[in-house]
């Protein structure tokens, strides 16, 4: 890796002239500027920031993770935080995490309005917003002083953000499902609601793609969760013969439930991962799963943070989007 010594050899120049065009200090020509930065992009150079690490101030960030049902999810996210971590070890950097109900958001509002009003060191946030207008109305007076990126939800322009298209999956599973299934067959669309996080959108991208591909589409059929749904699904199983279940929240739990006589006749997709339908698919109950990459979402979140706070990367926010994966059991990990 060439360094600052070389690049002032190869221009003529001296190494703090070199210094002051890296580190875009006003204190220096702009013709000169251009020229070494020009260099210092065709070379390939960057920054040295391990040598100043050692003895910078720590930095602090807390990351928001919220804890649901489907523990896997938790972990994941937890899991990739601590990998980058682990990776940026040189960083003087110290990550504190809170970790909230998925279905009480405004325990986790409380929770953050609780930090941002202390007199704590706060340098970053990583969150996982499930209250998104009361979320931005909160940290819209922070911008200037703490760094934030969001996880799943997208929340502003203005703010970094990392995560997956949920609408993808929506329409990767019906596109999956449709080559799997007759002309005649019949799809169940089961909506068990708003998870504040990627639920609506697996169901507007599963519903948008399957209209377009004319599938023989019941519902959707709103219900409340495990119990209720299973309720309506024994009943309607005796009236009906249904080819395929989609269901956007809690799909692992009730297929779980349902007698393999029914499960293993169907042909069933699903979104999302868990140790549930992990078992789903290896007991072939399930043809596959559109999975989100949940580790490398806070793996990417936690190197992002890194960047923007001490590779002063963050005047524009980024966005960084994850693609989703398709699961068999040929391919499952």
């Amino acid at each position: 890796m060439i360094t600052q010594k070389e690049l002032a050899a190869r221009l003529g120049l001296s190494r703090t002239t070199i210094a002051r065009a890296i580190n875009n200090s006003s204190n220096i020509k702009p013709e000169t500027k251009e020229k070494i930065l020009k260099l210092v992009k065709e070379l390939g150079y960057e920054k040295n920031y391990v040598g100043s690490l050692l003895a910078s101030k720590k930095k602090i960030v807390y990351s928001f993770i919220v804890e649901s049902k489907n523990n896997y999810y938790t972990e994941q996210i937890k899991l990739g935080i601590q990998g980058a971590k682990k990776e940026y070890k040189h960083y003087n950097l110290e990550i504190i995490k809170i970790v909230t109900d998925i279905n009480k958001p405004t325990e986790q509002v409380l929770e953050l309005k609780k930090l941002l009003d202390s007199d704590k060191q706060v340098d970053g946030i990583i969150i996982i917003p499930l209250d998104k207008t009361k979320i931005l109305d909160l940290i819209n007076p922070y911008l200037e002083k703490i760094k934030f990126i969001s996880l799943s939800v997208f929340l502003s322009k203005k703010i970094a953000y990392v995560g997956t298209d949920y609408e993808k999956c929506g329409r990767l599973a019906a596109e999956f499902l449709g080559k799997a299934l007759n002309i005649n067959d019949k799809v169940l669309v089961i909506d068990n609601g708003d998870d504040n996080i990627s639920s609506k959108y697996y169901l507007n991208g599963f519903l948008d793609r399957a209209n377009e591909d004319k599938m023989n589409v019941i519902g959707p059929i709103r219900k409340n969760g495990l119990e209720d749904s299973l309720v309506y699904l024994e009943e309607l199983f005796k009236k009906e013969n249904i080819s395929s279940i989609f269901i956007n929240r809690y799909a692992q739990d009730i297929l779980l439930e349902l007698p393999d006589n029914i499960l293993k006749k169907q042909k069933n997709i699903t979104t999302g991962i868990g140790n549930r339908i992990r078992k789903l698919i290896i007991e072939k109950k399930i043809l596959a799963t559109i999975a989100d990459d949940v580790y490398g979402t806070g793996y990417k979140a936690c190197q992002l943070m890194v960047d923007i706070l001490y590779k002063e990367m963050g005047k524009k926010a980024k966005n960084i989007i994850l693609e989703p994966k398709i699961l068999l059991i040929e391919n499952l990990k």
